[in-house]
């Protein structure tokens, strides 16, 4: 029989090994910028798909309520990885005056941010958004670098009125003649058809024609986060690289993935808006080329000293900021 001491060392072990049992099987929590939709299912697609299981990581996947409010949920501990703009990083990080999330994995390779507006409104040109009335979440990427976007082409903002709504509201509020503008991603084109309003009709500004040659969305985490579970964070990178390029290969796969959990998924809209991300941000020259998260450290540089200048804030380097000790080797990150 055991003796009184022999029971306790067994029952602590066995609690122990209980304890990391339970640890292993905690999903990692992984935020997504906006409601799912066609340009995040291939990130849902690495955690319905296996990627991440195959990579040997367990990932939850949740909607976000905006770039900004996703790496806010990061930095206060809420999640351990966002799915979220760079420039709005970069924002966060200078008002913070610290690096307080980093990019691990570049997942556009140019931000796919746009003003949209009915051509009838004559908004052809970025002058011709003064005095004009704009609609938009105030947490939206484009929202939150509309003040850079001003910055670089003079923009007068000081008689331009916003209207602060949901994403379902913004197209909403142009169409019925509330707004005569609204800042969007470019994948935001394709929901104009529920209010039979056809691309034909839609006069389309992007932001990367008049000076913001910036980088997009990126899988994000805090420095620290990273430094503890190192092999965490590459197995997540390798899992929504590989998601990414089963998206580009076969994008009905990934817009399956997020119609598994909502059934009431207009395949048609959401297909349109990840062929549209895919061709405006994802699939650039540059990455057909040199592959996925291939950053141009010059340029990295340059969309922070843009965005830094404009809010009159201290800069930082682009090596403090973007992280490539994560990404698995290059010819795991090469497009098929």
């Amino acid at each position: 029989m055991l003796n009184a001491v022999a029971r306790a060392a067994l029952a602590l072990s066995t609690l122990a090994i209980t304890g990391m049992a339970a640890s292993a099987q905690t999903p990692i929590r992984l935020v997504l910028d906006y409601a799912i939709q066609g340009q995040q299912s291939p990130i849902v697609l690495a955690a319905e798909g296996g990627y991440f299981k195959r990579a040997g990581v367990d990932v939850r996947v949740d909607r976000g309520y905006g770039s900004g409010d996703a790496i806010a949920k990061v930095a206060s501990g809420a999640y351990e990885v966002a799915f979220a703009d760079i420039g709005a990083l970069i924002n966060f990080n200078s008002e913070q005056g610290a690096t307080k999330l980093i990019d691990v994995f570049q997942v556009y390779d140019s931000a796919p941010m746009v003003i949209l507006s009915l051509k009838k409104s004559n908004i052809n040109k970025p002058a011709d958004l003064a005095s004009k009335t704009i609609a938009s979440p105030p947490g939206a990427s484009s929202r939150v670098m509309f003040p850079t976007f001003a910055a670089v082409n003079n923009i007068d903002t000081s008689h331009i009125k916003w209207l602060d709504v949901t994403p379902q509201l913004r197209e909403t509020m142009l169409k019925q003649g509330q707004a005569d503008a609204t800042t969007a991603l470019i994948t935001d084109v394709a929901g104009l058809r529920h209010l039979d309003i056809s691309e034909d009709e839609i006069s389309i500004m992007r932001f990367g024609d008049y000076g913001m040659n910036l980088y997009g969305h990126a899988i994000l985490t805090t420095p620290e986060y990273a430094a503890a579970h190192p092999e965490v964070i590459k197995n997540i990178v390798r899992g929504v690289a590989e998601a990414l390029k089963a998206s580009i290969a076969n994008p009905a796969a990934a817009i399956a993935a997020i119609k598994k959990n909502d059934p009431l998924v207009d395949e048609n809209v959401e297909r349109r808006r990840l062929e549209l991300v895919l061709a405006n941000a994802v699939v650039t020259e540059h990455v057909k080329k040199d592959g996925l998260s291939a950053v141009d450290m010059a340029r990295m540089q340059k969309t922070i000293d843009l965005i830094t200048t404009t809010l009159k804030r201290p800069s930082m380097a682009a090596r403090d900021l973007y992280r490539p000790d994560y990404l698995p080797p290059h010819s795991e990150l090469m497009l098929p």
